[in-house]
C-alpha cells in the first residue's frame, strides 16, 4: 500500500471514529431517560434567579446526600461547623420543581422541573447551592441530566456521580466513582479508591494517593495526573500518546488507564 492511500486510511478511520463516537453521546443524553425523551438542550444561558428554598437543616448524624437536577447548576461548599448543619438555597422557576426530603440521617434534593422534550431553545435551569461541614464523611450521590457541577474538597466523603452532559470539578474526595457521557471531569485529591469512566471528554487530576485499586476509563478524550503517588500505573491508549513518568511498578496498588482516543499524561 503507497503511502498516500495509507494516509487516507487513517484520516478516513479517525474521522468516522469521531463522528461515531459523538452521535453515541447524543444518544446517551437523549436516550437513557436523562432530559427527557430525545431531549436536547440548546442555548441555556442562564440558571433561574428566583429563590424558592432558602433553609438551614439541622441532622443528628449525616448519612447520605443525595442529589438529582434535570438542567442546572450545582455548587457544593464545604464550612466550619462541626455540628451536622446543612444550608440550601435552591433556585427555580417555580416552587413545585424544587423538591426537598430530610431524615434522620440523610437529605434528598431532586430537580422536578418540566422535562425538556426535543429541542429546547433558551432552557433555563435551576441552580442548587449546598453548604455541608468539611469533615462529612457520608456518601454523596450526583445524578445531572444537564449542567455544571462544582464541589469543594471533602476528603473524608464516598462520591457517586453520574452526569449526562456538563463539566465535573471536585476538590477532593476520599472515594470517588463517577460516570460521565459528555464533558470534561477535573479531581483535586482522591484518598482512596477511584473509578472514572468518561464517554466524551478530558480528565484532569491532581493528585492520587490510593490504596485500593482504581481505573480511568475513557472513550475520547485526554488523562492528565499531575501526581499519582506510590502506585502501579497500566495504562494504554488505542488511538494517541503516552508519556508516563510517575508511579511505582513494584507498588501493590495498580491504576489501570484505558482510552480509546487522546493523550495519557501521568506524572
Amino acid at each position: 500500500m503507497n503511502t498516500g492511500k495509507k494516509g487516507l486510511y487513517i484520516f478516513l478511520i479517525v474521522f468516522l471514529s469521531l463522528i461515531v463516537l459523538g452521535l453515541s453521546a447524543l444518544l446517551v443524553v437523549g436516550l437513557t431517560g436523562k432530559g427527557g425523551l430525545f431531549g436536547f438542550h440548546f442555548g441555556q444561558s442562564s440558571t433561574s434567579s428566583n429563590l424558592v428554598i432558602d433553609k438551614e437543616y439541622d441532622f443528628e448524624e449525616l448519612d447520605d446526600v443525595e442529589i438529582k437536577i434535570k438542567s442546572g447548576s450545582l455548587k457544593i461548599t464545604n464550612t466550619e461547623s462541626e455540628d451536622d448543619k446543612v444550608s440550601l438555597k435552591f433556585y427555580a422557576d417555580k416552587d413545585s420543581y424544587a423538591y426537598v426530603d430530610n431524615g434522620k440521617d440523610s437529605l434528598k434534593i431532586e430537580d422536578r422541573s418540566d422535562d425538556c422534550r426535543f429541542f429546547c431553545i433558551n432552557w433555563v435551569g435551576v441552580k442548587i447551592e449546598l453548604a455541608l461541614p468539611k469533615d462529612y464523611a457520608g456518601d454523596l450521590k450526583i445524578d445531572t441530566s444537564y449542567g455544571d457541577v462544582d464541589i469543594d474538597r471533602f476528603e473524608l466523603a464516598s462520591f457517586v456521580v453520574d452526569s449526562s452532559a456538563g463539566d465535573v470539578k471536585i476538590g477532593g474526595a476520599k472515594n470517588i466513582k463517577a460516570s460521565l457521557s459528555a464533558g470534561n471531569f477535573e479531581l483535586g485529591d482522591c484518598l482512596g479508591e477511584a473509578r472514572i469512566d468518561n464517554s466524551m471528554g478530558n480528565v484532569k487530576i491532581k493528585e492520587l494517593h490510593l490504596t485500593k485499586d482504581s481505573e480511568i476509563d475513557l472513550s475520547m478524550g485526554n488523562v492528565e495526573i499531575d501526581n499519582v503517588g506510590d502506585v502501579n500505573v497500566e495504562a494504554e491508549t488505542s488511538m494517541g500518546n503516552q508519556n508516563i513518568s510517575g508511579g511505582d511498578r513494584k507498588s501493590d496498588i495498580t491504576l489501570r488507564i484505558d482510552n480509546s482516543m487522546g493523550n495519557i499524561t501521568v506524572r
